[in-house]
């Protein structure tokens, strides 16, 4: 019988067996600390290079269309030098691979359920059939499979992937069940933007370990899950060699509850090309971005001015202590780099607020009933309970407010939006693209705009990506009709 949240949590913190392996071990009480350990192992910081994910290749095809497997199932992985810890991967691996395509073509990916519990997986950001979602409850079951047609029929976007189980999400996406899924606009390559070993996908997570290596989950119901060692595709505190020239780097905040705010320690500027559902316009220049939970943004950093020897550290400043850190960047070789950023990217269709035939609102805040601590609306989650049925064709706005004294990232599957205005203010610049999750501030409002094109039917879900406020019931529903 697959285990519930209560009984997963427990197992974790008892150090039991899941299933034919043990699992990672737990101790309760540990949050996000600093100095470079988490319990009582201490972690190097800079001093693992950074890995890059492996970009996963065809297998066969289904109908025409290329087939992509993955095997979701434990494995013993190094992630602190000199200790093992047990994962569930994506292939065994952890974030797993990653998956280009090219805007529409259409691609099936098989997922493979080998470990002890349900599974579902969500391409998160993609605008798919709603059986090929990834529902919270749409499950494979151990010894199964599941194939997800994926039509691509979207912009070139940062996407990805993770576990999405009612109740569970949280959890299994701690154990390591995230990757990328990179879409590609046809052209995009006469842009002349950083490619190949220039092109750095960075997946930043921030975990809890034991004293022997096994990860640490405590499901933290109000704050999120929060930890102590921040990772970056998988490895403690990285660091990547770099020469003197432009790097494009594709950033997701893949942990559970944490908020970035990315800056460079030289006070370099970021040049911001694309957000969650693409590319920007034009490029916009930034000294700081923030990123919540789920967020991606897509930059350029040019390492033209440093000298051979330099080290850049990317910086969290809306933390202190060890994780204020997140990797170093370290200039040892000089490279020629002739390339410039366009200073026209591609166009990007604006939706006009008069033409929404609707606007919702929806509340976010604590007191869900029936022992749920987090709600939208008033009401916890109940799949088997629809709370909008948008018209297929129609535009809507959408009212997200924050009824709580901590930050909301709201995330809607299906479609992409656009922010009308934040606390009544217009988007910054850096956010004024297309994306699929936003920022609520602390007793906040952001008002966002989409059109329900394609798909009918449903259901799909909308929620806070702060994991554990999902798992804990603050997650909704509709249906497009």
């Amino acid at each position: 019988m697959p285990i519930r949240r209560r009984d997963f949590v427990k197992l974790l913190a008892a150090g039991a067996a899941l299933g034919p392996h043990a699992l990672a071990r737990a101790a309760r009480g540990m949050g996000g600390g600093g100095g470079g350990a988490s319990g009582a192992l201490t972690v190097p910081v800079f001093q693992v290079p950074l890995p890059v994910p492996p970009e996963l290749a065809p297998s066969g095809t289904v109908n025409g269309k290329p087939l992509y497997e993955i095997v979701q199932r434990e494995a013993d992985v190094e992630i602190i030098p000199g200790t093992t810890t047990r994962i569930w991967g994506y292939n065994g691996i952890t974030p797993g691979p990653t998956l280009r395509v090219r805007r529409g073509d259409p691609v099936v990916v098989r997922q493979t359920n080998l470990l002890p519990d349900n599974v579902t997986t969500h391409l998160h950001g993609g605008h798919v059939p709603p059986q090929y979602d990834g529902h919270p409850v749409d499950y494979i079951v151990p010894g199964a499979s599941k194939d997800y047609h994926y039509p691509n029929n979207q912009a070139g976007a940062t996407l990805w992937y993770h576990d999405h189980t009612m109740d569970l999400t949280g959890p299994h996406v701690w154990m390591g069940l995230a990757g990328l899924y990179i879409i590609e606009e046809p052209g995009e390559d006469t842009l002349g933007l950083p490619s190949g070993p220039y092109e750095v996908p960075l997946v930043i997570q921030d975990r809890n370990f034991a004293a022997d290596g096994s990860l640490v989950y405590t499901d933290n119901i109000m704050r999120g899950e929060l930890g102590s060692v921040i990772l970056v595709n998988g490895a403690p505190w990285p660091y990547l060699e770099v020469g003197t020239r432009k790097y494009r780097l594709r950033i997701l905040n893949g942990s559970n509850a944490r908020l970035y705010e990315l800056a460079l320690s030289n006070g370099a500027p970021f040049i911001q090309i694309g957000t969650d559902g693409g590319f920007l316009e034009q490029p916009v220049q930034r000294t700081r971005i923030r990123l919540a939970p789920a967020e991606r943004v897509d930059v350029i950093v040019d390492f033209s001015a440093a000298s051979v020897g330099d080290s850049v550290v990317l910086q969290n400043r809306a933390a202190t202590g060890a994780v204020s850190q997140i990797m170093r960047f370290d200039v040892t070789r000089a490279e020629a780099d002739i390339g410039s950023v366009p200073q026209f990217l591609y166009p990007v269709e604006r939706l006009d607020p008069a033409s929404a035939t609707n606007t919702r609102t929806f509340v976010f805040s604590m007191g869900g009933g029936g022992g749920t601590p987090w709600a939208i609306n008033g009401l916890p989650y109940d799949p088997n309970r629809i709370d909008a049925r948008p018209i297929l064709g129609s535009t809507e706005i959408w009212e997200l407010v924050n009824r709580s004294g901590m930050f909301h990232p709201v995330h809607i599957h299906d479609i992409m939006w656009q922010i009308v205005d934040v606390n009544g203010r217009p988007p910054a610049p850096g956010e004024a693209g297309w994306k699929d999750t936003f920022y609520v501030p602390p007793r906040g409002r952001v008002r966002v705009i989409g059109r329900f094109d394609d798909y009918r039917s449903g259901p799909y879900v909308f929620h806070c990506h702060i994991l554990e406020h999902e798992d804990h019931a603050m997650m909704a529903q509709f249906e497009v009709v």
